[in-house]
């Protein structure tokens, strides 16, 4: 995931070096529609090079406005899952020391047992 965001951070600055000269014009309010509500037409020239910059930085924040919740959202269901199997695990080592713990006691009466019976004979 981080060399495709490498190639592209190297993909925008060779964009940028390529189109620094160049200029790009953005019509806000076409010829067409301004007649229609009497006002004039607008159009910006911006850079180029500024162009793909505002671009990309404007992806960049709707990905990260878009996907930010449901990001969020996954880590805390991930965490909850955590704990959960923890809280598991937790109780399986309890099960197991309690087992573990009934088994020594029936080993020493299984032992306690054959004492007594090889005394009384």
């Amino acid at each position: 995931m981080q060399i495709l965001s490498i190639i592209t951070i190297l993909i925008l600055c060779f964009l940028i070096l390529m189109n620094y000269q160049d200029t790009a014009g953005i019509t806000l309010l076409s010829s067409k529609i301004a007649q229609i509500i009497n006002i004039p037409p607008y159009s910006i020239n911006m850079n180029m090079a500024i162009y793909t910059l505002l671009i990309f930085v404007l992806g960049e924040l709707s990905a990260i406005f878009f996907f930010g919740p449901l990001y969020t959202s996954l880590k805390e269901k991930f965490n909850a899952y955590k704990r959960e199997l923890e809280k598991g695990s937790i109780s399986n080592t309890s099960a197991e020391a309690k087992i573990q713990v009934l088994e020594n006691k029936i080993t020493v009466l299984e032992k306690a047992l054959d004492d007594a019976l090889n005394n009384n004979k």
